[in-house]
């Protein structure tokens, strides 16, 4: 089954930080997916969230470049 969300929200929580050896600060990237109340009486989705390192956050970020890129070209041809 698919999920479909109409929000998402990328944020840097400092709270969401760790200490490194070298005195400076590991920060994460904080990704939360969430949706409108659904009018035609479907379930509600609850929100959804995932916390990714920053290479992770940069492969993520990659990745939809890449999809949206082929996908306007697809568009682009229709």
């Amino acid at each position: 089954m698919t999920d479909y969300y109409s929000d998402i929200r990328v944020l840097i929580d400092p709270e969401q930080s760790s200490p490194l050896t070298d005195g400076g600060r590991m920060q994460d990237v904080s990704v939360i997916l969430t949706a409108d109340d659904p009018d035609d009486g479907s379930y509600e989705l609850r929100a959804s969230a995932i916390t990714l390192r920053p290479e992770q956050a940069r492969e993520l970020a990659f990745a939809l470049l890449v999809c949206a890129e082929h996908a306007g070209q697809i568009e682009d041809r229709a």
